[in-house]
């Protein structure tokens, strides 16, 4: 005797219309959130950006950049400042990551600082010229991150 997958399928029902609801709520509020607090354009000297389940692709060209701040949940983030100058007062990157991951490119010889909190992992390309002092540093990152990851690379 053959089983029908019905029973199978109204069992499973719920949990596939949960899941769904779920990014559906996740995403409708970032783009909520997003839409209040998104700050400035590639040109900017302050940047902020948030977002949910959907990608950033960041290249600032101001020279006088001095802040970036990425909120970000169940999503990825390209942050590429190779085309600015070596900054005068530092960058600094602010990157608050749930469930995601992000890859910072700066120019080969920059120095670059970082505060890693958080369960995930963050590390360097072993090209990036990493530094201990943070006033020395030409881009500090300050990193919270939730089950995700951060890359720094040499562009």
């Amino acid at each position: 005797m053959r089983r029908s997958p019905a029973p199978l399928l109204r069992t499973v029902r719920p949990w596939i219309v949960g899941w769904i609801a779920f990014h559906a709520v996740v995403a409708a509020l970032g783009w909520l959130t997003a839409w209040r607090k998104n700050e400035g354009d590639e040109s900017s000297s302050s940047i902020r950006r948030t977002l949910t389940h959907f990608g950033l692709e960041l290249r600032p060209v101001n020279p006088q950049l001095s802040r970036v701040r990425v909120d970000m949940a169940m999503s990825g983030a390209e942050i590429d400042l190779t085309g600015l100058p070596r900054p005068e007062q530092g960058i600094d990157l602010t990157l608050r990551v749930l469930m995601c991951g992000a890859a910072v490119r700066v120019p080969a010889d920059w120095r670059v600082w970082w505060r890693f909190r958080g369960i995930g992992g963050m590390g360097g390309d072993g090209v990036v010229a990493r530094t201990h002092d943070e006033h020395a540093a030409d881009v500090r990152i300050h990193a919270v991150v939730v089950m995700g990851g951060i890359g720094v690379e040499a562009g």
